[in-house]
Parts: structure tokens; sequence; C-alpha cells
């Protein structure tokens, strides 16, 4: 069973240069090395007809997880993430992104709508949490999904941030 969440960010950068950043090497590796308290790295990027592939290995401290999840790890958690970006048209793009959090029975998928304007962005997250724990992961996976909330939020300030020192 999986649980399933919903985020909105909004981004107040024009949706072109949010898509521009979502297809920028650079981006991507200032993401991974700043979304954490322990860096992360880009391990693979593709430009692709309009967007981009990018796969990262970012960290998790132990402190962002939800305490359920804390009391069955003893470490940080390292998360193999896929993001591919579609090509923008009529001010919008499909982003997917698949997680997989090595050792652990836990991972995470989803959409991401991006549209926007001029002047502003929105990235609308539909998430897709999974524990396969027995009769724990369905009582874990609302707290997962609410941690994921809170990263794409710092992820969307971060974006923020880095269109305004390099677009």
């Amino acid at each position: 069973m999986a649980t399933r969440s919903e985020n909105t960010v909004t981004i107040n950068q024009p949706v072109e240069k949010v898509h521009a950043a979502l297809t920028n090497r650079d981006y991507w590796a200032f993401i991974a090395e700043n979304l954490s308290p322990e860096p992360g790295e880009v391990a693979e990027f593709e430009q692709t007809e309009g967007g981009a592939v990018a796969t990262l290995f970012e960290v998790l401290p132990l402190d962002i997880l939800p305490e359920a999840v804390r009391a069955m790890i003893s470490q940080a958690l390292k998360v193999k993430r896929v993001v591919t970006v579609g090509p923008l048209a009529d001010n919008a793009a499909a982003v997917t992104y698949t997680a997989d959090v090595k050792g652990t029975p836990v991972d995470f998928k989803g959409d991401i709508n991006v549209s926007g304007d001029d002047a502003t962005t929105t990235l609308a997250y539909n998430n897709e949490v999974s524990v396969n724990i027995p009769f724990m992961g369905p009582a874990i996976e609302p707290k997962v999904a609410e941690a994921l909330g809170d990263l794409f939020t710092n992820e969307g300030e971060l974006t923020n941030r880095w269109i305004g020192e390099n677009a």
C-alpha cells in the first residue's frame, strides 16, 4: 500500500527561468549540495530534447525525518533521486521523479506540474510514498509524506535563490 500526498510550491521567478534551472546541471549540483546539511552530488546529468534527466545522490540526516522513522534507523539516509524534466510548452512542463532510499524499505515517486507566467511559477506535486514494513508501513507513510512536503518547500526556496544568483 502507498500513501499519496499533494504539495504546492510557489517560486517568485518566471516559469522560463525555473524551467531553465531545472534543465541546468549547475542548478542540480547546487540543490544536491544545499538541500540537506550533508552535501549530495549529481551522479548523472543528460540534456534531452527540451528537457533533462538528473540523477542525484542525496543524504537526508536523521533530524529531518519523522520520529517514527528515526527509531528504526541509525544513520543518515542515502537517497538516489532521478528527476526527469519535460520541455516547456505554453508556460508549463511536466516533471517526474523517483527516489529510492538505500538500505531501507522506503521509496517515493511523483509527478510535478510546473506552470506559471512571467512573474511566478507553481510546482504542484503529486507524491506517492511506500514504506514496505508489515503493519507499520501505513502508519509511517503519512509522516514521510509530510517530511517530503517540507523538503520540497526548501527546494523551492533554494531554486528561487539559485535563479536570483545565476539568471
